[in-house]
């Protein structure tokens, strides 16, 4: 196979794959590549502008606007850096030759868009995203170290022992691998995928399928922005996007019946929200936006494309209202990066929509985009030139290893079942406690820290920002990440969690399955309880989970016990349940079970259940822990509704389960576990309960690694 060499690869021409070459050291020899032409990128699309703090007074007010569209889901310290870096990426632009419209006297006009509080969006006509990508193209070309090949196809990623050497790539039918000391993957969105987007088609996420064979860590792929307004047409193929500049300058939304439904300066997604439900409510496929009330004279100097494409397809904006539906638009997720944009994978790199640095949170903010890509692109490009690259010592052996089951009509389908595995995760209550679970973490911070972390004071001075990756040691079920979070939480209200896992997961040794952000201080003292809590839980979720799967098939559901470690119930009952188990009584008032202790206290198992009977609420169901044949009789004879069967052989179980013959539910207890399940199961019980799951399962190994200033 043919191999090209290069000092850096940059999978991706849009805007933050320009501004990132841009910055490479003229030394270096950098190969850019795109899947079909050099100008077929969202960038050259984007419409609306670019935001910039335009003076310190506006840094609080854009801080709180952009944390305020992602539902605070945002990673704070990303947002600061982009906010920061803003002016200087603005007059880098102008300098390229990007004309950001002024006015007469020279000085920037500033529009506004939805959910923004103060006008702070530079622009050029509305073709703000065609006016940088251009002139950040025309720049790259002069730059002798940069090459360019266009119609490319990235395959796969050449990775050794967590390490990227380059990629497989096919141009027509050539097969060839590139490469590389550092990869930088600007890949752009994932609207190819939608049926209804804005999007190249040929953006497929091909970046996330691709880290999911390797292993690199994935952030919020489900954070999918579908923006309000596209321009609805019968014809297939990408969606004309209506800007936000347009609400944001004054037109409004109209039912059909030409009456306004919602504010127009929403966030994107509750404004799509609005819309659909009142497409639902009119039964429509469309609604409808009135930009004549912004006059022909404002509609032509700021918005002439969109005036231009809405008369190609039978529309006058400035006489007419036109129909607009809601379209997939943008990826806040992606590729999860840290502040210079490093993936999880050593000598690799992920910029632009397809990398998530935390900035949009769950919703982005309107003409962030932009500015986002162009400032972590430059923060990429400083860090991979300070670096030292590994070399791969057997090239030609790693190319044949990664070619062999290589299979890209997956690609699509592993993508759509990551995201939408991640909405279902969402979906459910993350952790259902009945009990005041901080109380108990505290508890427990309480015997790490009586006075203070003398050894953490003595090294630190004072307060600094930084990270630490949560590393998996060893194969397993992830539980008990909620748990883990709070405990920093309550250390430090303002430290914050990203996690590429939800619990219930399998993790895989090696695999990075959270990154923890906050006072490095506070990393330190919350660090032994947090991981305390979270290896106990996985270890009792990853051994229920194997336990279980020994009973799959069987109908046959697997109960823990009270068998638990004090003040510990609540989260190992829940770390149960994660690994596919059920619970059985939670405490003394969650049932009537009698125990031979309670039956000799009564003076018998009738006595007992009658007893039981008189005292308990008709609902309540009363179970019977049994030994031999003449108990199993006498309780069901009683009318006891459950029946244990507890440290009975097997074939004394099975005699019993053909007894009882349905007329109670039946229990194996007793010195059950992982090894002898299967032959419990043989006896045809409706439940096995086991104490192993709580009291017998070891930790999961888990660490905390890789601190660092940020």
């Amino acid at each position: 196979m043919n191999v090209i060499q290069t000092d850096i690869l940059i999978v991706g021409t849009g805007c933050s794959g320009l501004f990132a070459a841009l910055h490479a050291p003229k030394d270096k020899k950098v190969l850019l590549i795109c899947k079909t032409t050099l100008e077929e990128s969202d960038s050259f699309l984007a419409q609306g502008g670019i935001c910039v703090l335009k003076d310190p007074s506006d840094y609080e007010s854009f801080f709180k606007d952009t944390i305020r569209a992602g539902h605070y889901k945002n990673r704070r310290q990303s947002v600061d850096i982009m906010i920061q870096s803003s002016p200087d990426v603005i007059a880098e632009l102008e300098s390229y030759g990007v004309r950001f419209t002024k006015d007469a006297q020279g000085n920037f006009v500033y529009t506004k868009e939805g959910c923004h509080s103060h006008p702070r969006i530079l622009f050029h006509e509305d073709i703000t995203g065609k006016e940088i990508t251009s002139h950040l193209l025309k720049e790259a070309k002069k730059h002798k170290n940069l090459t360019f090949m266009e119609n490319t196809t990235m395959l796969d990623i050449l990775e050794e022992d967590n390490t990227c050497y380059g990629i497989v790539a096919k141009k027509e039918e050539e097969l060839f691998a590139i490469q590389s000391d550092f990869t930088l993957l600007a890949t752009g969105g994932i609207g190819g995928l939608f049926n209804n987007s804005t999007n190249y088609p040929h953006l497929t996420g091909d970046s996330l399928a691709i880290s999911l064979r390797h292993h690199i860590a994935l952030e919020n792929p489900d954070y999918i922005q579908i923006h309000p307004t596209t321009l609805y047409s019968k014809k297939k193929g990408r969606r004309f996007l209506i800007s936000e500049s347009v609400r944001g300058e004054g037109a409004k939304l109209y039912d059909k019946y030409g009456k306004r439904f919602a504010d127009e300066v929403l966030p994107r997604d509750l404004l799509t929200q609005k819309i659909y439900q009142q497409m639902k409510k009119d039964d429509t496929r469309f609604v409808w936006l009135d930009m004549t009330v912004l006059g022909k004279e404002q509609i032509l100097s700021h918005f002439p494309h969109i005036y231009q494409h809405c008369l190609q397809e039978g529309f006058d904006c400035t006489k007419e209202w036109i129909p607009v539906v809601p379209g997939q638009h943008y990826f806040m997720g992606g590729i999860h990066v840290d502040a210079y944009s490093r993936t999880t994978m050593d000598q690799l790199y992920a910029i632009g929509e397809t990398a998530c640095n935390g900035v949009h949170g769950e919703n982005r903010l309107a003409s962030n985009s932009l500015l986002e890509s162009l400032v972590f692109a430059r923060r990429a490009m400083k860090d991979l030139s300070i670096k030292t690259a590994k070399i791969c010592l057997n090239f030609e052996n790693l190319i044949q290893t990664t070619t062999k089951d290589l299979d890209v009509t997956k690609y699509a389908s592993m993508v759509r079942e990551v995201i939408n595995k991640k909405k279902e995760g969402r979906k459910m209550n993350s952790i259902t406690m009945s009990m005041n679970v901080d109380t108990l973490i505290l508890q427990a911070l309480r015997e790490d820290v009586t006075s203070e972390d003398i050894t953490t004071n003595a090294i630190m001075k004072g307060y600094q920002s930084g990270s630490v990756q949560l590393i998996c040691k060893e194969d397993g079920i992830i539980a008990g990440l909620p748990v883990f979070e709070r405990v920093f939480q309550l250390v430090d209200s303002k430290t914050e969690a990203t996690f590429f896992f939800n619990d219930g997961d399998h993790v895989h040794k090696g695999e990075v399955v959270a990154e923890i952000y906050g006072d490095i201080r506070s990393l330190l003292t919350a660090e032994r309880t947090a991981l305390n809590y979270l290896q106990r839980m996985s270890g009792i979720a990853t051994y229920t989970r194997q336990t279980a799967d020994l009973l799959k098939g069987t109908g046959i559901r697997l109960l823990d016990t009270r068998k638990t470690t004090p003040n510990m119930r609540v989260f190992e009952k829940y770390a149960v349940k994660v690994g596919g188990g059920y619970n059985h009584r939670y405490n003394l008032s969650d049932g009537i079970l009698l125990k031979d202790n309670h039956i000799a206290a009564a003076g018998g198992i009738r006595q007992a259940v009658e007893l039981a009977k008189e005292y308990a609420s008709f609902v309540r169901k009363i179970e019977v822990e049994v030994e031999n044949m003449d108990m199993v009789k006498e309780a069901v004879e009683a009318g006891a509704d459950i029946i244990m069967l507890d440290n009975m052989s097997i074939d004394q179980m099975k005699e019993a389960v053909q007894y009882i013959q349905g007329r109670a539910l039946t229990e194996c207890s007793g010195n059950v576990t992982k090894e002898n399940i299967a032959a419990l199961a043989s006896t045809g019980v409706d439940y096995i309960s086991s104490g192993a799951l709580t009291h017998s399962s070891k930790i999961l190994d888990l660490s905390l690694k890789n601190l660092k200033a940020v």
